[in-house]
């Protein structure tokens, strides 16, 4: 088996988190995002001002353990191509963000509009960290 790159790993995620940022700015999708989870301005201040940074560090690690599983995956797979990455990405979505978003949609009764944001969102970046890792 291939080894794993820690490089790949760490641009992806550097990466998932611009792609998040401009997914979930008002330029795309925050402000519908905001209204389906009825998250107020004045709350998201709030959260900026109580230290949303500690926030922003837990989730950039819990994003550097995805692509590093998708690493180990993509290595236990013998992949050394962008597309074989994406690929892999897209196949790791549909096999469980995929499913685990329909749960959202069925017995959390979230909006299917929100599903689809974070759901679309989700995709986006394991394709593209994917194709990082892959192209590595």
């Amino acid at each position: 088996m291939n080894t794993i790159n820690l490089w790949p790993i760490l641009i992806a995620s550097a990466v998932a988190f611009a792609i998040g940022a401009i997914w979930y700015s008002p330029i795309l999708f925050g402000r519908e995002w905001q209204e389906l989870t009825k998250t107020s301005d004045a709350e998201i201040a709030a959260a900026r001002a109580s230290g949303m940074w500690k926030r922003y560090i837990t989730q950039f690690i819990a994003t550097i353990v995805a692509f590093c599983v998708l690493a180990f995956l993509a290595a236990a797979a013998n992949l050394t191509t962008f597309t074989d990455g994406a690929f892999l990405g897209f196949l790791v979505w549909l096999g469980f963000s995929a499913t685990e978003a329909t749960s959202g949609l069925l017995w959390e009764k979230k909006p299917f509009k929100l599903v689809l944001i974070q759901s679309v969102g989700s995709l986006v970046t394991l394709v593209v960290g994917g194709a990082i890792i892959g192209a590595w």
